[in-house]
């Protein structure tokens, strides 16, 4: 039982199963390439079947340790030590097993009650093996006192970073460099505001993806400078750290893409954003604020104006109708316009006012319908239509309607879209979950029959 085919037993493969004398008649590669695939635990049990798949799995590449799989409320505070014990000791020989293989991902999933040192040393180890890919998921109250290994922020090999949850950094090292590293996550991560750009981005000269994702937890940056990132996302919603007196700078002259979801500032400052195609604009007041609070975006807008596509969402657009204290300034370049809103402000002022500000605009998407009108009817004559002025020089080719109820004033907002864009080719129509079948029919009888200023009219409902 020692030529690697001891055990015929099948082994699972998603919804089927082969035999292990099967698989032993793959060359060495591709095993590794199979075992690579599985989760760390699930390689280790392949281990079991003969010799040969034990030392194949000694040399897997991906590395990933979660150890909320082995955490459960029914398991006592003194078990529960044990099981986190044999759960550092499988890493620490899993590592061990490692040898002088190449370590391509490494991912860490720890929960509260670790030991920072070890965990440093697992840190270390895959960057001493080359890893590519570094994941780290660490929770940790020691953390607030223990600095995070630097050796992360002199890594010559890390291409993908992604630290989090709840940790703290103290501080970046003077001498950070991270010369191939394309993409980096900081998922509710404390670190040291002043020096994010000078020292971490600059020392990142090959960055083209940055996220930082801040639902809950403290910690901004006041600029993000950048001269190669591509994509930027930015989601901070600990309103207890907010300073919206702070004023924001994003120079990042080649970004291509943004996710920008937070709350507004009074001011924007050096937004550099020439190069901008696609905008997620998610903005939000700030509430329960004692302060005169006064935001204004007008900055923050005329840095976006070149972008093709826009989307906004329902808060964004409550924002910005109020608080573009400076006007609006023309999207030239605006081919892709998404829009929600669920006021009348919104809808009556702010929409037509944004169309005739992108004379060039050929897709336009209205979601929830439904709740405009909820607006636009407020205290009004229920047999009252209160049309949406459409800009007589429109060029919107492609029209799209989600989350339709299928109300009669509905149908009618839809009828007066029909009769304004007369370069209109396509109407899409998603219908709402919640509307049953038999009314969807009849729905789409009704789209169907409504007229169009276009002749090349094509409707199409979901």
């Amino acid at each position: 039982m020692d030529n690697g085919e001891e055990l015929v037993d099948p082994v699972p493969l998603g919804m089927s199963s082969v035999s292990t004398a099967s698989l032993n008649c793959l060359p060495d590669e591709l095993l590794v390439h199979v075992l690579s695939s599985l989760e760390t635990k699930q390689a280790a049990s392949t281990s079991v079947l003969s010799k040969r798949w034990r030392t194949l799995f000694a040399v897997r590449r991906n590395l990933d340790f979660d150890d909320s799989i082995i955490s459960h409320p029914e398991v006592g505070e003194q078990n529960m030590d044990d099981v986190q014990e044999s759960f550092r000791d499988f890493v620490d020989k899993r590592l061990a097993f490692q040898g002088s293989v190449p370590i391509n991902k490494f991912s860490l999933i720890y929960g509260d009650k670790h030991d920072d040192v070890r965990v440093d040393r697992w840190i270390n180890t895959a960057l001493e093996h080359g890893v590519s890919e570094l994941h780290l998921c660490l929770t940790s109250v020691t953390r607030r006192l223990h600095r995070f290994p630097s050796n992360v922020f002199r890594s010559t090999t890390l291409v993908k970073l992604t630290l989090g949850t709840n940790l703290f950094i103290v501080y970046f090292p003077s001498d950070t460099c991270l010369p191939v590293l394309k993409i980096l996550v900081l998922d509710s991560i404390w670190f040291d505001r002043i020096k994010f750009s000078n020292v971490l981005l600059a020392g990142c000269p090959a960055l083209e993806d940055l996220t930082i994702d801040q639902k809950s937890f403290p910690g901004l940056p006041n600029v993000v400078s950048s001269k190669t990132v591509k994509s930027l996302s930015i989601v901070y919603k600990y309103s207890a750290d907010f300073d919206w007196f702070r004023t924001v700078a994003l120079d990042t002259p080649n970004l291509v893409t943004l996710l920008y979801s937070t709350y507004a500032r009074h001011r924007y400052r050096h937004c550099n954003l020439e190069s901008l195609v696609n905008a997620t604009l998610d903005l939000h007041f700030l509430e329960n604020c004692d302060e005169a609070f006064e935001p204004n975006v007008t900055d923050l807008m005329i840095a976006v104006r070149n972008v093709q596509m826009l989307h906004l969402t329902s808060s964004a657009t409550e924002v910005i109708s109020q608080c573009c204290k400076g006007g609006l300034p023309m999207f030239k370049n605006l081919l892709v316009l998404v829009f929600l809103g669920n006021t009348d402000r919104v809808w009556k002022v702010f929409l037509p006012l944004l169309l005739e500000h992108s004379p060039n605009l050929t897709k336009l998407c209205l979601e929830s319908l439904f709740l405009i009108l909820q607006g636009l009817y407020h205290g009004t004559d229920e047999d009252e239509f209160d049309e949406i002025h459409i800009p007589r020089s429109n060029k919107v080719n492609m029209l799209r309607i989600i989350q339709c109820q299928g109300t009669e004033n509905e149908l009618k907002h839809i009828s007066h879209f029909l009769l304004k864009m007369e370069c209109l080719q396509l109407v899409q129509v998603n219908f709402s979950e919640t509307i049953v079948d038999s009314k969807k029919v009849q729905l789409t009888e009704d789209l169907m029959k409504l007229p169009s200023a276009s002749s090349r009219l094509t409707m199409q409902v979901i």
